[in-house]
């Protein structure tokens, strides 16, 4: 989403003689800015607290999230020189230091470094309007009014604040425009407490949030009489508590109670949305027997002016039990699985509620028998675990339990996902009754199949097909190894404006041109581009690509990590600042295969690069 900056930047330049700043005055030694080396403001120069209102920008992976901020900072002038907190919001209380010139000016140098975290060090940065997919770097300039003491950004600016790994990195987060600053400290939001004498209990939520990341973790619960304190309902700010008052087996926590200031500065907001994503009070259902309180309503958290800050619920279940995610299933030692063709309709759900037919779908499929049990392994997620199902006596059917755990995937710091297979039959309006899965078996034609309707997702006792992925009419037809030649892949180019890569797809046939399955152990492809007129392979370095490693151009279909490369060429992503990307002319792909003790190429399919980045405005 294109957002073009146009705000109008205001700094009330506060003098130490400034009276109606706050008494929060802060001294530092003396110190210059260069990589590295955060500035200090000059020995005996005072600065005063001021507040800070911003628009922040984060760029997620399909659209921008903009969340309207508000923060305490310092300001100190010394001469011509001044120091203002608050650009970074990884480091709020870092200064960055800007000079008033001769022509009526302040300007702010980009590069200036605020801070190192576990990530690494942190720069303020200038960058050229955020809809710029370039993202130039460039100093940022103030119109200065001494008699009024205020800095200006003129409204036709185009350029915003922001942070980077390095001060010449043009690969940005957390941008901020149409930000002032005033005179004077906000005071602290009032917030919930516990009352002295309230007895409270550990109990653990389980649920999805925003992201569809699972959530799992524990949170505080006292009751006193009718009322009803939860602290912890939100692991953003787990130390937060809200107001909750029961009657009739419903505990309603009332819209709008403040829960304090995120990261420090942000006052936050408690607030359901009902069915209509309208604002309203969340009621959770209780049972004081099994110990449990459900809400179906998304749980979200708003600052004070009811913007978003995106982070919240789909839903919501808290339980005095804590739920222990089961071993993953795996396949027995000795027991090979075998590739089987997966032909399937994707659905998804209509206005009304209601899952309709979205298109038709192929992959691979590993299949194992191991006397009466059977082991699947879906591609589809990078689950740790199989899927289990029993051969019936008569080995007509194969039925897998409702709800099974098929492992959980975890990189890094991000949450952990869990993932759990289920039949279902559809009511509309996203009603829902589950089943178990239930397969008919075709033994002497090796085919599996079901006309039922089996969904992958994140919840370990409810349906979530909003989540993950629901198919329907599936068929499992064994796979036998050939010599075949691979059908020549499509190859596509994708750009979002608040991305800084380019999304490159080879979509890679599984299907060979005499209609023979293609095994996907056996495939691989090589990306090529075009430049200057000469034709390339493209070297996929282990440093661009976390998890490979070493650098490689040919790559397997089944190489999928999370850093640019997703399973089968699906995405492959191009991050802008790689050298010479943009002066490309083609890109193309071609596939490789070795089956059959024989190795086939498919011919090279090429893409207009360089009309895609004209057409997209990457280059002119």
């Amino acid at each position: 989403m294109k957002r073009m900056i146009q705000g109008v930047l205001t700094l009330l330049s506060i003098l130490p003689v400034f009276t109606s700043c706050s008494d929060s005055d802060s001294l530092a030694t003396p110190s210059e800015s260069t990589q590295g080396k955060l500035v200090t403001l000059p020995q005996g120069v005072v600065s005063k607290g001021c507040t800070m209102q911003t628009v922040r920008i984060v760029t997620m992976t399909d659209r921008e999230q903009t969340s309207y901020e508000k923060k305490n900072v310092q300001v100190a002038f010394d001469g011509q020189d001044v120091y203002v907190t608050g650009f970074s919001s990884s480091f709020p209380e870092s200064f960055v230091k800007g000079t008033l010139t001769s022509a009526g000016t302040c300007l702010f140098k980009s590069g200036q470094y605020v801070g190192e975290d576990k990530t690494g060090e942190k720069y303020v940065v200038g960058i050229m309007d955020t809809s710029d997919k370039a993202k130039q770097l460039t100093d940022f300039e103030c119109t200065y009014d001494p008699e009024m003491r205020i800095l200006t950004i003129p409204e036709d600016a185009k350029f915003a604040v922001a942070e980077s790994d390095a001060p010449s990195h043009t690969q940005v987060s957390n941008i901020m425009k149409n930000i002032t600053v005033m005179p004077g400290t906000f005071k602290e939001a009032s917030v919930v407490t516990l009352p002295e004498g309230v007895t409270t209990e550990q109990w653990y939520i389980t649920g999805r949030d925003n992201y569809d990341y699972c959530l799992n973790y524990g949170a505080t619960i006292g009751f006193d009489g009718e009322d009803v304190y939860i602290q912890g309902l939100f692991k953003e700010m787990p130390l937060a508590w809200l107001h909750g008052h029961l009657k009739d087996g419903v505990i309603t926590i009332e819209k709008e109670q403040s829960l304090g200031y995120y990261w420090k500065w942000r006052e936050t907001l408690f607030l359901g949305l009902d069915e209509k994503d309208e604002i309203c009070d969340i009621k959770l259902t209780y049972d004081a027997g099994k110990g449990t309180m459900e809400s179906d309503y998304a749980i979200s958290l708003y600052d004070i002016d009811k913007h978003s800050v995106d982070y919240g619920f789909a839903a919501c279940y808290i339980t005095k039990e804590r739920y222990v995610v089961p071993d993953p299933i795996l396949l027995p030692s000795g027991v090979t699985a075998s590739p089987y063709r997966f032909e399937y309709e994707i659905l998804d759900i209509d206005d009304d509620g209601y899952l309709i037919k979205a298109g038709d779908a192929l992959e691979e499929v590993l299949i194992g028998f191991d006397g009466n049990d059977v082991y699947f392994k879906f591609p589809h997620v990078d689950a740790n675990g199989w899927a289990k199902g029993t051969l019936s006596p008569d080995h007509q059917t194969i039925t897998i339990p409702s709800l099974q755990y098929v492992g959980s995937w975890q990189e890094e710091d991000n949450p952990r996902q869990d993932y759990y297979l289920t039949g279902f039959v559809d009511k509309g309006n996203t009603e829902y009754e589950l089943t178990d899965i239930v397969f008919d078996y075709d033994a002497q034609q090796d085919i599996i199949s079901s006309s039922k309707t089996m969904c992958i997702n994140s919840s370990y006792r409810i349906l979530d097909y909003y989540g993950y992925l629901v198919f329907r009419n599936n068929k499992f037809t064994k796979k036998e190894e050939v010599a075949a030649t691979p059908a020549a892949p499509e190859v596509k180019m994708d750009y979002n404006t608040v991305e800084t890569v380019i999304r490159l797809s080879v979509e890679i046939p599984l299907i060979a041109d005499d209609n023979s399955d293609l095994l996907t152990d056996k495939l691989s492809y090589i990306v090529y581009y075009e430049k200057d007129g000469q034709q390339h392979e493209m070297v996929f370095r282990a440093t661009d690509y976390k998890g490979l490693e070493n650098d490689i151009v040919e790559i397997p279909y089944n190489l999928n990590i999370s850093s640019g490369i997703i399973r089968g060429g699906k995405t492959i992503m191009l991050d802008l600042a790689l050298d010479g990307l943009l002066t490309w002319t083609k890109v193309g792909a071609k596939v490789i295969y070795r089956g059959g003790g024989e190795e086939h190429a498919s011919p090279i399919t090429w893409f207009d690069a360089k009309t895609f980045y004209e057409e997209n405005e990457l280059i002119k």
